[in-house]
Formats: C-alpha cells, sequence, structure tokens
C-alpha cells in the first residue's frame, strides 16, 4: 500500500483551498491536485506492507504525542519551476522540526516506512496545480496568481496518514499532537 504524512488545514479553509483547486480544473486544465484533499506534505509517498500497519501506527501515536499544536500561516502563491502552482506556507521553526523529526524516524524505520529518498530542503506548500498543468496553461495561470494574495491561518492539531486507494488519496487516520 502506497501511503503520505501531512497537515490537512480543518473546514471552512480546506473548502476554500478545494474551490481553488477546482478553478485550477476548470480554468487551467489541471485536476491532478483534486486526487488528494487541500494538504501540506510532510513525509512522502512510502509503501509499506499490510502486515506492518500496526506498528506504524504506535510509530506514530507515539512520535505525535512528543509534539504540541501549532499555527500554520499561509502566505501568497509561488511556483516550482513551470510545473507547480501552490499556497506558499511559512517556514515556522516548529513546523520545520517536526517534518524533519518525522523524517528522521523514517530514515530510521527503512521496514515500516521505506523511505529512501534524498536528503533536500523541506520547502512546505500546499499544491493547487501539478503534473497535468501544462506550460502553456502555466503560464496563462502564474500570470493570473502572481498578482493575487492570500494570508490565512489555521491550528494544526494533528498529523494524517493518507492512503492511496487505487484512484485518489484519503484520509486514513489521524493522529493528534499532544495526546
Amino acid at each position: 500500500m502506497l501511503y503520505f504524512l501531512a497537515l490537512i488545514p480543518p473546514k471552512p479553509l480546506k473548502d476554500q483551498i478545494h474551490k481553488m483547486k477546482l478553478g485550477f480544473k476548470e480554468h487551467f486544465n489541471s485536476a491532478h491536485s483534486l486526487k488528494a484533499p487541500p494538504h501540506i506534505t510532510l513525509l512522502s509517498p512510502f509503501r509499506l506492507n499490510a502486515d506492518d500497519k500496526e506498528e506504524l501506527e504506535i510509530t506514530l501515536k507515539k512520535f505525535s504525542q512528543d509534539f504540541k499544536p501549532f499555527d500554520v500561516q499561509l502566505k501568497n502563491f509561488s511556483h516550482f519551476e513551470s510545473r507547480v502552482i501552490f499556497i506558499d506556507v511559512k517556514k515556522e521553526p516548529t513546523l520545520i522540526n517536526l517534518q524533519l523529526q518525522l523524517e528522521k524516524v523514517a530514515r530510521s524505520n527503512p521496514h515500516l516506512f521505506n523511505y529512501n529518498y534524498d536528503e533536500r530542503p523541506y520547502h512546505p506548500h500546499l499544491t493547487l496545480a501539478f503534473k497535468d498543468l501544462t506550460a502553456e496553461n502555466f503560464k496563462r495561470a502564474w500570470d493570473e496568481f502572481r498578482k493575487q494574495t492570500f494570508d490565512a491561518s489555521f491550528f494544526a492539531n494533528s498529523i494524517y496518514l493518507l492512503k492511496h486507494n487505487g484512484n485518489k488519496w484519503e484520509v486514513d487516520r489521524e493522529f493528534v499532537l499532544g495526546g
């Protein structure tokens, strides 16, 4: 099975961002981001054997207890090259530390996380369009979004384990921070 770990904003912010993703589908023919709920990735997708799911859940529950809930600031739009447009996330020390510690747990438990990705700087973001966003539509979309502002925040009180069902990503389990 394929999983990843993320923060998910609560309603109504989650719904507002989902509407933006629908706008990318309608105006820029980019629907791939709709295959997952609005989220900030903490740990990229990894494969897990079904026999190891219980141990993974125990590990993540224990990990989550060591962190307190915190504020996440979303500020304006940005992009990666000419392929991805996203809402930028302020690089708060608490968020950066959470992700770093989670990656350490993943790398030290390869039988659970099968996580052998290259180490690279963490850039938290909330994707609006990618993969199926053509170069032409990227240019049109970025011309529009670079002029806009976005300012929102939410209280992150859980880490979410998302599972791919063969078609899209769904929340599989919630791990409450500090509890």
